[in-house]
C-alpha cells in the first residue's frame, strides 16, 4: 500500500462536493453509484445500508505513525456518502475496542502495510488494494461507456493491478498487462484473456484505455499516449508528467482516497 502524506489529503474534506461533480462530469455517475457498481450492488441498496450501519476510523501509531488528517479524511468520505462515522479518541487496539464499545458495525483501520474495512457483524474484511482496483475499473468503464470487448492496458501487477485485471475480465475486457518485475506476471502467462506487454512505451502508444496501478510518478509524457486516451490512475504519485496531465486531465480519474474508501464501504456491507 502506498503511504500517503498529509499534503496528499489536505483539503480533501472541503472539496468532496466539487470532486463528486467532477466525477459525474467525467463518468456520468457519482461516487456512490461508482462504488456500488464496483461492489456489485445497487445504488439503492447502498443508500439503504446507511440506515443500518455506523462506521469508525481508528488511528494507528505503529510503523511510521499516524498520517495527519488520514482518519478524518476517511470519516469525511464516509459521511459524504450518507453514513454515520466517527474517529475514535483512542488509537491502536484501544481504538478498536472503543469503536466496538460505541457500536460501530464497520471499522476502518490502516498501518504502513494494510488498509482494511472490517465488518464486525460478519467477521469479514475488505482490503483497500482490492477495492481500489475494482473502483478504478468501474470509473474507467463508465468513462468509456463500457469496456466489454475493449483492450485495456494495466500498468502494475501488484494488489491493485491484480484486482483491476480480475474485474476487467469480469466486464469482458481484453487485458494488456505490463510490470517492470517479470515475476509479477507469471500468474498471467497462460491466461487467455491477458496479454503480457514487454515494452512500456510501445504499450502506452497502442491503447486508448489505461489503468495505471504503479507507485511510480512522472513517467508518462504527453506524447506517449494516443490522442483519445482515457486513464484511471489510482497510483500515488500520479504517473503522468505535468504536460500529460494538462493534456489529458478531462479524461483522467485520479484521487488519493475517495474511490478506494467508497468502494471499501460498498464491498463490506
Amino acid at each position: 500500500m502506498t503511504r500517503l502524506t498529509t499534503h496528499d489529503i489536505d483539503k480533501l474534506d472541503s472539496e468532496l462536493t466539487q470532486y463528486n461533480l467532477s466525477l459525474i462530469e467525467k463518468t456520468g455517475v457519482d461516487l456512490a453509484a461508482l462504488a456500488s457498481f464496483a461492489a456489485g450492488i445497487t445504488r439503492e441498496s447502498f443508500k439503504q445500508a446507511a440506515q443500518n450501519h455506523m462506521a469508525a476510523a481508528v488511528p494507528i501509531t505503529s510503523g511510521q505513525g499516524i498520517i495527519g488528517g488520514f482518519s478524518e479524511s476517511v470519516q469525511s468520505i464516509i459521511q459524504f456518502l450518507g453514513f454515520d462515522c466517527f474517529v475514535t479518541r483512542a488509537a491502536d487496539v484501544a481504538g478498536i475496542a472503543e469503536a466496538i464499545d460505541r457500536k460501530a458495525s464497520i471499522i476502518f483501520v490502516a498501518d504502513d502495510d494494510r488498509f482494511i474495512a472490517y465488518n464486525v457483524g460478519k467477521g469479514s474484511y475488505v482490503d483497500n488494494g482490492e477495492a481500489t482496483g475494482r473502483g478504478y475499473v468501474a470509473a474507467l468503464a463508465h468513462m468509456a461507456k463500457g469496456l466489454k470487448g475493449q483492450e485495456v492496458l494495466v500498468l502494475g501487477a501488484g494488489p491493485v493491478g491484480q484486482s483491476a485485471v480480475a474485474f476487467l475480465k469480469e466486464l469482458g475486457a481484453w487485458v494488456k498487462l505490463f510490470d517492470i518485475q517479470p515475476e509479477a506476471l507469471k500468474a498471467y502467462q497462460t491466461d487467455a484473456q491477458v496479454t503480457i506487454e514487454h515494452s512500456l512505451l510501445e504499450a502506452l502508444s497502442k491503447y486508448q484505455f489505461i489503468l495505471d496501478a504503479t507507485p511510480a510518478g512522472g513517467f508518462i509524457g504527453a506524447d506517449d499516449l494516443p490522442h483519445e486516451a482515457m486513464l484511471a490512475a489510482p497510483g500515488i504519485p500520479l504517473g503522468l508528467k505535468q504536460e500529460a496531465l494538462t493534456k489529458y486531465e478531462r479524461h483522467l480519474i485520479h484521487d488519493p482516497l475517495q474511490i478506494g474508501v467508497a468502494t471499501m464501504l460498498a464491498m463490506i456491507l
